[in-house]
């Protein structure tokens, strides 16, 4: 395997439901979907998973989260459009938090 030191996978997990479990709209995931296309080239969307989570407070958050992962550039600009777009995501959602990791790429090469 190798590693490519300037790329990155970005996850973001984003919940199917808003906070009172009504379904969010098919559309905002769409208009997500479609933003981070356009920016990176392409996006994945990940299959629902259910999850977890505890606020600062002890609250429990059961969620069944779907969202995207994006290969994008290890720089600052990435750094920083991440930075400001959970803030619209989480507008966006109606949304306590929105979890976005980055991950190491390896390549594995035949």
């Amino acid at each position: 395997m190798k590693f490519n030191p300037n790329k990155i996978r970005v996850e973001i997990l984003l919940p199917l439901s808003y906070n009172d479990g009504k379904p969010i709209e098919k559309s905002k995931f769409a208009n997500t979907e479609r933003e981070l296309a356009q920016r990176f080239g392409g996006c994945t969307t990940l299959i629902p998973s259910e999850g977890l989570w505890i606020d600062d407070d002890l609250k429990e958050y059961a969620d069944i989260n779907s969202g995207f992962y994006v290969v994008a550039p290890l720089n600052k600009e990435s750094t920083i459009f991440f930075e400001e777009y959970v803030k619209r995501l989480k507008r966006r959602f109606k949304q306590k938090s929105v979890l976005i990791t980055f991950l190491p790429i390896k390549r594995v090469l035949l």
